[in-house]
């Protein structure tokens, strides 16, 4: 129960990281919020998580908008009283195939809008209420290096915004008691059992699994990171340095 009793919204709730953070997450002792696009997908996954025992919300929401960012949030304060961890898991990839003068205005600002305004906007309505309570996580979800280098121009850029923003957050908000770090994993493959989350195998030489992900988020989220703040904790399987 590492992170009983704490309220966590999960931005961006639904396909892989996305599933496996809110179960082990939930398993964990806390209860969930799930904000994503996929309004009936997220019913069945809080359906899931309460039939465990769990205590989870499903929210349909564009979090593009600020509005809808903004009612993401409300609900979790006004269904648990409080917001201690914000799970920023919004994002859509783009592969290289296109380079920079092949990218449309279109392609761009979708993966600028999806990928890192929607972090902005649901950190920046958290952020307000974790400085009233002195407390509070943000763990934004970035990419590693082969993953921010491999996808289109407009990836790459709102990624590594990810993590700049990451670093100028922790700064910012490091006086209110508030953490703020982020994830950048690559080369994730599908779960063998997206409900499972079970621990992923201790071994290097393999893909990444949505687990991976999961447990080094649990970690980020517990008290037991509670002097960490500011960093890129790269889920990765070794590539940045041996590849």
């Amino acid at each position: 129960m590492r992170l009983r009793d704490k309220a966590v919204l999960v931005a961006g709730a639904g396909g892989r990281q996305g599933t496996a953070v809110p179960i082990l997450f939930a398993r964990e002792g806390a209860r969930v919020v799930l904000a994503g696009l996929d309004g009936d997908g997220l019913e069945r996954l809080a359906a899931h998580i309460r039939s465990a025992g769990g205590d989870a919300l499903a929210r349909r929401a564009q979090l593009t908008d600020p509005a809808e960012a903004q009612a993401a949030v409300r609900l979790t304060i006004e269904r648990f009283g409080r917001i201690d961890v914000l799970y920023n898991n919004t994002g859509i990839y783009v592969g290289w195939e296109q380079r920079t003068a092949e990218t449309d205005d279109d392609t761009w600002n979708t993966l600028l809008a999806t990928d890192l305004t929607t972090h902005f906007l649901t950190s920046r309505y958290a952020l307000r209420e974790m400085v009233r309570q002195r407390s509070g996580c943000v763990i934004h979800v970035a990419a590693a290096r082969a993953a921010r280098l491999g996808g289109n121009v407009g990836y790459a850029a709102a990624k590594s915004a990810i993590i700049g923003m990451t670093k100028k957050q922790a700064r910012e908000y490091a006086a209110d008691n508030i953490r703020v770090n982020c994830i950048c994993p690559t080369n994730i493959q599908v779960s063998p059992d997206a409900l499972a989350a079970a621990p992923p195998a201790t071994t290097l030489g393999r893909d990444g699994t949505p687990e991976d992900v999961a447990y080094a988020a649990l970690w980020l989220a517990s008290d037991e990171a509670a002097w960490v703040t500011g960093i890129e904790l790269v889920v990765d399987g070794g590539a940045e340095v041996t590849q």
